[in-house]
């Protein structure tokens, strides 16, 4: 494996918002976790570029606007607008050519066959890849199955740039955990985990990251440990939540109150017992996702696939 050694990032240079002022990042995709993500570093200080192209969003933060409700989120993109350490554009291999560090936040899909859909990530690594700077730091925050950073991610930007992950630019992984409708505080709230090519990928990744996360960062040893914490976290959460519906219509065919029985059981140290509720917009499709992966290599996730 080639060491970064032409990352030009300094970490030292990310102490304070006045030293971060020298580094442009571009978000790319400019939706409910990647707008939040591109406002937390303008507040850290560095340049942001938003890098989308849905002409509605375009509009919405050409005016100042959030284009979706986030408690707090339009005061943020207003000022830092106004203030010029926000700009927008649609061209994404022009925000690459002027960015130290890239930060991917485009969604993952699953299509009619339950099949992972990488098409969005594929096209913007592909057009990032064309304005990609030897020394800048790509760091993946969509969701996807265990092996798509080092596979698909990787071999389109090299492709693109004609450049070496690890040795001419950082490649590294980091998801993100947060709910609409507060995401700017699970951002800052939550510890990120990072995974990344190498060494220096990782560390600088953390540096970087730990510039918007009070509650700081977890390096791990690999991309796929970082990729698949991601998905087993939300299938957990999914398979908890169907069980707690189920648990919860017994207790009303019983004639009892599963919120007691819940609260009881949930005094047991090893009891986690959710509250009934629905499953969340991107949570069944990352159950595909792994699905998927488990399938290729053999593996039938029985339990996973009652979710």
């Amino acid at each position: 494996m080639h060491s970064s050694e032409h990352v030009k990032i300094d970490s030292s240079s990310l102490a304070t918002p006045e030293k971060r002022s020298q580094y442009t990042v571009s978000v790319v995709g400019c939706g409910r976790m990647g707008l939040p993500h591109a406002c937390l570093f303008a507040d850290a200080g560095f340049k942001v570029i938003g890098v989308d192209k849905n002409p509605k969003i375009l509009a919405a933060l050409a005016s100042g606007r959030s284009p979706f409700e986030e408690p707090g989120l339009e005061e943020k993109i207003g000022k830092h607008i106004r203030e010029g350490r926000f700009t927008i554009t649609s061209n994404g291999e022009y925000a690459a050519s002027k960015s130290d560090v890239i930060v991917l936040v485009v969604p993952t899909l699953v299509d009619e066959k339950l099949q992972p859909d990488y098409s969005y990530i594929e096209k913007a690594c592909e057009e990032m890849g064309r304005g990609l700077r030897r020394g800048a730091l790509f760091i993946v925050a969509s969701t996807v199955g265990p092996g798509v950073t080092e596979t698909l991610v990787k071999e389109k930007l090299e492709k693109a740039s004609g450049l070496k992950a690890g040795r001419d630019f950082g490649l590294a992984y980091s998801p993100i955990r947060g709910m609409a409708g507060r995401v700017l505080r699970d951002i800052a709230n939550y510890v990120r985990v990072v995974g990344g090519i190498d060494d220096k990928s990782v560390k600088l990744a953390c540096k970087f990251l730990d510039t918007i996360t009070k509650a700081g960062t977890i390096p791990v040893s690999n991309i796929k440990v970082a990729e698949t914490f991601k998905l087993f976290l939300n299938v957990q959460r999914d398979l908890n939540l169907a069980l707690a519906n189920e648990f919860a219509m017994l207790c009303e065919r019983l004639g009892i109150d599963y919120l007691e029985v819940r609260e009881l059981a949930n005094v047991d140290p090893y009891s986690h017992l959710l509250f009934p509720g629905l499953v969340g917009g991107h949570i069944p499709k990352d159950l595909y996702l792994l699905i998927r992966e488990a399938e290729g290599l053999g593996l039938d996730l029985t339990i996973a696939k009652t979710a």
